[in-house]
This record gives structure tokens, C-alpha cells and sequence, in this order.
């Protein structure tokens, strides 16, 4: 139980990099703009994590995760995955919905 979070989150990016790979999407089409975009939403994010954390209104439970956390112990490693797939996942949609929006 303690590392299924984490191999979902792994299952769920593999999914996303094979989508953006069939179809030529974000990191297929154009690297280094869809780097760019993922890193400064993760900064973005990860920072409002911490604040929240901070401010106790965000907590773990450790039972559900790896137990390899960033130097807060509200701060698990699957929370850089989880963000990653966040901002890919929208980074892949805006992009698919802006190019069938555009061929209607």
C-alpha cells in the first residue's frame, strides 16, 4: 500500500507521454516552450504547497505514501509527480482543445 500512490502517479505520466507522443502534442512538438511551461506552473504550485503546509492547512497521511519526503514531512516526494502530471495533463489538453477548436 505504501508505494501505490506512487506507481499510479508513474502509471498515469506514462499514459500522458503516450498520448503526447501519438499525437505530437507538448514535448513531441515543441520541447523546450512545453518545458518552460510545466517548470514555472510545478515553482508556482510547489510554492503554494509549502505555504500551505506552512500554515497547516495542507498535511499527509503517511500511511499512503512512500515514506521519502523533501524536507518537511507534510512534503512527500509523489507531491513533484503528482504536480508534473498536473501541469502536463493541462499543458496537453489546452493544446488538443486549441487545435480541434481551430480545425472546427
Amino acid at each position: 500500500m505504501k508505494y501505490t500512490y506512487l506507481a499510479i502517479l508513474f502509471f498515469s505520466i506514462l499514459g500522458m507521454i503516450i498520448i503526447d507522443w501519438r499525437y505530437k502534442l507538448v514535448f513531441y512538438d515543441m520541447p523546450k516552450p512545453a518545458t518552460r511551461a510545466i517548470a514555472t506552473m510545478m515553482a508556482i504550485l510547489l510554492f503554494v504547497d509549502v505555504v500551505g503546509i506552512n500554515w497547516n492547512i495542507f498535511a499527509t497521511n503517511p500511511k499512503y505514501v512512500s515514506g521519502v519526503f523533501l524536507g518537511n514531512p507534510n512534503l512527500p516526494i509523489e507531491e513533484i509527480f503528482f504536480l508534473f502530471l498536473l501541469c502536463y495533463f493541462v499543458l496537453v489538453l489546452n493544446v488538443y482543445l486549441k487545435r480541434k477548436l481551430k480545425n472546427v
